[in-house]
């Protein structure tokens, strides 16, 4: 099928790509994880691993989704049914027609040297913006490693998936799948192994401040995805502000990845 292109230009510096896209395929991993597949080319050809877009999802704004994963003109979003927009989307039929506006804001930037492993920290459905980057990591000759903590083994959505791309070491917060605790314990004995790791981290906001004091203790400087609540996504409505040394900054643009000792702990 065939995307309907609408794109147009925000700024001088800005281009981005609204499209009307149907869905291909909707997947459950889980109790209440889906994977939706949309058939969006012109998207997917300008991705960046950790971008975004803003999807229609059965209200009045669009709201931000992480690209999961990309295979050949299909685009994969991961996420939780918890509320009346990602209800939405699982309940769609096949061929149903969704607005998409993307690729949005920054992406994670890998290491110049492949010699250096990526370190993958992932809290919660943070893991929906992982999959992408540890294949395409991989791909390029990084050795990659996930450290993915979540609140019971039935969380633990497309681990199997990640173990394709490198090493993967979960934890629970009720101990029903890998230790019990939480994923800084596991970032704490990595770094305590070897400090010379490019680190990838996202996750919610109170995961995202404990990792982010973990990499101060060592001296690391992480590259930090944060999921702030969106209206516009693409710098507008300052809806999606985050200090940084003193001044605030939108996780759209500026973001959503951002160094760690760029942001308020």
């Amino acid at each position: 099928m065939i995307s309907i292109i609408l794109s147009y230009n925000i700024s001088m510096s800005f281009n981005q790509t609204l499209i009307k896209a149907p869905l291909m395929k909707n997947v459950q991993l889980g109790k209440d994880y889906f994977v939706s597949w949309f058939c969006a080319p012109e998207i997917i050809s300008r991705i960046n691993p950790g971008q975004f877009v803003m999807m229609e999802s059965g209200q009045y704004l669009l709201r931000p989704f992480s690209v999961y994963e990309i295979k050949e003109d299909n685009i994969g979003f991961l996420y939780r049914v918890i509320g009346g927009g990602t209800s939405f989307l699982s309940r769609l039929q096949i061929g149903n027609i969704v607005l998409i506006n993307g690729p949005l804001g920054k992406g994670f930037e890998f290491p110049k040297d492949k010699k250096i492993p990526i370190l993958l920290v992932a809290g919660g459905i943070g893991i929906a913006t992982f999959p992408i980057v540890a294949r395409v990591a991989s791909e390029k000759g990084y050795k990659v490693k996930t450290l993915f903590g979540a609140r019971s083994q039935n969380d633990l959505v497309c681990a199997e998936q990640l173990k394709h791309s490198g090493e993967l070491e979960v934890i629970t917060d009720d101990g029903s799948s890998g230790r019990k605790g939480f994923v800084t314990e596991l970032l704490t004995a990595e770094l305590h192994k070897n400090k010379n790791q490019e680190v990838f981290v996202c996750g919610p906001t109170p995961m995202l401040k404990s990792v982010i004091k973990v990499c101060n203790e060592f001296g690391i400087i992480a590259q930090v995805s944060f999921e702030e609540y969106m209206a516009c996504g693409y710098g507008v409505c300052m809806s999606c502000v985050v200090k940084s040394n003193g001044k605030y900054v939108r996780t759209c643009v500026e973001g959503p990845v951002m160094r760690s000792d760029m942001v308020t702990s």
